[in-house]
């Protein structure tokens, strides 16, 4: 006979807003990749402009939201701005959310339940 785990309580309406907060910042597949690129290490904005292939702008913006939200931090060094990420263990949550998502993924990619103008 196994033992079934208890099911966690809901958190407070307040924890619940920023828990939503929290994963709608995770939400952007541009950020996602921003977010995985400094899990390997801190990195200039030039470097990671180039390694999530987007526009300039673009990335600083996701940068800014990142920054702003708390995700990550940053260090000037002369002219250069690094970046590395501040939460701890952000790694091993997106590491679950993937093997959570990953028997789900044709059914997530084609729902339109959720979309751009939800976030």
């Amino acid at each position: 006979m196994s033992a079934i785990a208890p099911r966690p309580a809901a958190p407070p309406a307040a924890d619940a807003f920023a828990l939503a907060r929290f994963f709608r910042v995770l939400a952007d597949p541009t950020r996602l990749r921003i977010i995985t690129l400094l899990g390997d290490g801190e990195r200039t904005v030039g470097e990671i402009v180039q390694a999530v292939g987007g526009l300039q702008p673009r990335v600083s913006a996701h940068l800014a939201c990142l920054r702003h939200c708390g995700f990550v931090e940053t260090e000037r060094r002369g002219r250069e701005v690094i970046y590395r990420l501040s939460v701890d263990r952000l790694g091993r949550l997106l590491a679950l959310g993937a093997n959570v998502a990953a028997p789900r993924a044709e059914h997530l990619a084609t729902c339109d339940r959720i979309g751009p103008d939800w976030v």
